[in-house]
């Protein structure tokens, strides 16, 4: 197999694996916006949304490209449903729990409660698209995680220190908990539309301006709306968020959505839960923080999940 064939064989572990790294850059920066998670994720969404619009635009101007501004008018009211309920799920509820459980937990300990994705995006894609994973990519998800759960379950390592919000272990582990659930039922009804041909960067606009519609509605309900705007007009709020917003929604989420269209969820989700693989040579090389011998076999073990998660997709 040459190396075109792996990529073009393989594109949609290597974006679950791109995302992951977008996710672990971005993580830094989010959990130490001094602002509500429904603000930060009403201001990531907005931003992304953006972000989406002015890519679509250059590539509909690009000569070459297949890619048409109308297919917002022209999607049907299901893919528009599936979309909505998958920016419910997963933009709205499940990232304003999970930017509450990283307030209160931190980093480290929110990335060990969010390793439970992949095993409940897999039944959610057994369940709702008859998704089957064979037996190594079962394998290959357990090791993967068990390298991942190893190398941010060490005392001491990257991303040690708690929150820097109050609020008690338990309420933050049951915000994880619901993120991660959320975030799985949000990958599987993402990719129904795709798989009736519509693209992953116009899935992710769609998503995204349903979660922006449903922020919007949110805090107008609420009545948090001039509050939040207030609160992330603030310097030390705007400035982590905008390269946080790019990273981890545009980038990240684009990167997981193209995943969502080109591999089954079990596995896709199994490849963004490799964030704290990326963040070990950020601690080491950017934070210049020791990283342990434990941290470096973790690792290792994850990096042999993930080749045998690739010889399940295969």
């Amino acid at each position: 197999m040459t190396l075109t064939d792996f990529f073009t064989l393989h594109k949609g572990e290597l974006a679950g694996l791109g995302a992951a790294a977008s996710w672990a850059l971005s993580s830094l920066l989010f959990s130490r916006v001094p602002a509500q998670a429904g603000a930060i994720a009403l201001f990531k969404n907005s931003t992304s949304c953006v972000f989406l619009l002015l890519t679509l635009l250059l590539l509909s101007a690009w000569p070459g490209e297949s890619t048409e501004l109308a297919f917002f008018f022209e999607t049907d009211l299901e893919a528009w449903l599936y979309l909505g309920g998958s920016a419910l799920a997963g933009l709205v509820l499940g990232d304003a729990c999970y930017f509450r459980s990283l307030q209160i937990l931190g980093p480290r300990r929110t990335l060990v409660v969010s390793t439970l994705v992949p095993p409940i995006g897999a039944l959610c894609g057994w369940f709702l698209l008859s998704e089957i994973l064979p037996g190594p990519a079962w394998a290959g998800m357990a090791l993967t995680l068990g390298g991942v759960i190893w190398v941010i379950g060490e005392k001491g390592g990257p991303d040690e220190s708690g929150g820097h919000f109050p609020g008690t272990v338990r309420a933050g582990v049951m915000y994880g908990l619901l993120a991660c659930l959320g975030q799985a039922i949000a990958a599987a009804l993402a990719k129904f539309p795709m798989r009736d041909g519509l693209g992953a960067l116009e899935a992710t606009f769609l998503r995204m301006v349903a979660a922006v519609v449903f922020g919007l509605l949110g805090a107008g309900v609420a009545g948090r709306l001039r509050s939040w705007i207030q609160k992330l007009c603030v310097r030390e709020a705007w400035l982590p968020l905008l390269p946080a917003s790019f990273l981890g929604t545009y980038l990240g989420v684009w990167l997981c959505m193209y995943a969502y269209e080109h591999t089954k969820i079990g596995i896709a989700t199994t490849m963004h839960s490799t964030s704290p693989i990326f963040v070990l040579p950020l601690a080491f090389f950017v934070l210049r923080q020791r990283v342990s011998l434990r941290a470096i076999l973790g690792a290792l073990v994850a990096v042999g999940g993930i080749l045998l998660l690739f010889q399940g997709a295969g």
